[in-house]
């Protein structure tokens, strides 16, 4: 028998058919007790929440009996996963009972709560009820679970957290309408926020590979040059850096009595932050980049060497276009924090037609100290989306940046995916006739198991 159909064989061999052919209704079932977790999780929860954000007194009765409604759904949900079909009668029971008790009393401290609930409750009952004829069967809900792709589980708790912030927002009062009249407003500050943080990182980049060639050099002064840069703009903070660079400076040209030299060290806002920024987060990005140059083997510099490439040459050829990929990632991450860390840059105040999103936020809010929460939300929301917005095109570019250094994923026999490494690219004659191993599959279930055809005579 081949190498081949042995492999084929023990693929096909290790999940029974029936293991393999789930009943559809199973997803439905892991749905239902997937709402009654998330009805559980909510009600405990928010149960402080809503304990003392209410001005009547509750009574500790009802406080009990409250969480004692999130824990049978939380109970409920785990009913699910046990092998009798007993299970699935205490989970339906779990979910209607608890909607009944809400309803009866018109929830914990509004009747919100128990519409809520009911809601839950209700898509809960359908879901098991859909997925009864799976009840018992938990080898079917852990395949069920299995074949369902990890992005979707990822969404599916992802939206639960947005539905239980976009609830706890609701019974905190806010004021939506002030909040529509100002977020043009601080909008405005994206435009000065993102040139601040692109203008530094382009500073700290040109002042990290600077730094970390100093580091790496065998001259005195350079290695003593940027060793101080390094020691003095990581051993202080930033917002005393920023102060030094807008308010100190100017003072040099005072003592010396030179209105020249005060009208030049005498920056804006904008440009003292930018000049902030950069040097500081320069010095952090320097050993990043000098890892990252040092992470380029030995081998790569002297081959250079032995073509005859001066250290120029080496540098920009050979060692730097390896390193970047290696530097990359943790410049991703600084360039994200310094987005956030512009925010300091209100410290130094600046004209509103100049001003970036935490300055404009605290004038919007300055003239009325009761709006601060719905203020600072919104900031916090457009900080979140810079965040995200970069953090995919960071992604993108790491993933452009590391190929060939990667492994790939396969599909198992059960739904799930291991990591392996690709063989050598079709259509390579020479590995063909090698015997070089190839990803094959199963007749009927492509990609699923990696085979190695015989060598041919």
């Amino acid at each position: 028998m081949s190498v081949q159909r042995q492999a084929e064989g023990a693929g096909t061999a290790r999940l029974p058919p029936r293991h393999i052919q789930e009943p559809p209704s199973a997803k439905y079932l892991l749905f239902g007790a997937w709402v009654l977790f998330t009805e559980g999780a909510m009600a405990l929860v928010f149960l402080p929440v809503l304990v003392f954000s209410t001005k009547a007194n509750v009574p500790p009765g009802d406080i009990a009996l409250f969480a004692l409604v999130g824990v049978v759904c939380l109970v409920g949900g785990g009913l699910v996963y046990v092998s009798r079909p007993s299970g699935w009668w205490g989970a339906l029971a779990s979910a209607v009972v608890s909607a009944a008790y809400l309803l009866a009393v018109q929830g914990l401290t509004s009747s919100r709560e128990a519409y809520v609930a009911t809601v839950l409750s209700s898509a809960a009952v359908v879901l098991l009820l859909v997925g009864k004829s799976a009840a018992g069967d938990t080898e079917a809900l852990s395949l069920a679970s299995a074949r369902l792709p990890f992005r979707l589980k990822v969404a599916l708790v992802w939206a639960a957290i947005f539905f239980m912030l976009g609830l706890f927002l609701a019974l905190s009062d806010l004021d939506f309408r002030f909040m529509a009249e100002n977020f043009t407003y601080i909008a405005k500050g994206l435009e000065y926020t993102i040139l601040l943080a692109v203008g530094a990182i382009l500073l700290a980049t040109f002042l990290a590979l600077l730094g970390a060639l100093g580091r790496l050099s065998h001259n005195p002064v350079a290695y003593g040059v940027s060793g101080f840069y390094t020691s003095f703009f990581r051993g202080t903070p930033l917002i005393v850096q920023l102060f030094l660079i807008n308010l100190a400076l100017p003072q040099i040209g005072v003592n010396l009595g030179r209105v020249s030299v005060v009208k030049f060290l005498a920056l804006s806002a904008f440009v003292s932050g930018l000049i902030g920024l950069g040097l500081n987060y320069g010095a952090y990005m320097t050993e990043i980049f000098r890892a990252g140059i040092q992470s380029v083997g030995h081998g790569q510099a002297e081959a250079a060497d032995a073509l005859g490439m001066t250290y120029p040459q080496r540098m920009r050829r050979v060692v730097l276009p390896q390193a970047t990929r290696v530097i990359i990632p943790p410049t991703g991450n600084e360039f994200i924090a310094m987005m956030k860390d512009t925010a300091l840059v209100s410290f130094l105040g600046a004209e509103v037609a100049h001003a970036e999103l935490f300055l404009r936020a605290q004038l919007a809010f300055s003239e009325n100290l009761t709006k601060r929460l719905e203020t600072l939300l919104m900031v916090a929301a457009l900080y979140w989306l810079l965040t995200a917005i970069f953090t995919v095109f960071q992604a993108r570019i790491e993933r452009r940046m590391a190929k060939g250094y990667v492994r790939v994923t396969a599909q198992t026999a059960i739904g799930g995916r291991r990591s392996q490494y690709l063989p050598a690219p079709a259509g390579d004659e020479q590995g063909d006739e090698q015997g070089g191993a190839e990803i094959a599959a199963p007749p009927g279930q492509p990609g699923i198991l990696p085979t190695l055809e015989e060598p041919r005579p």
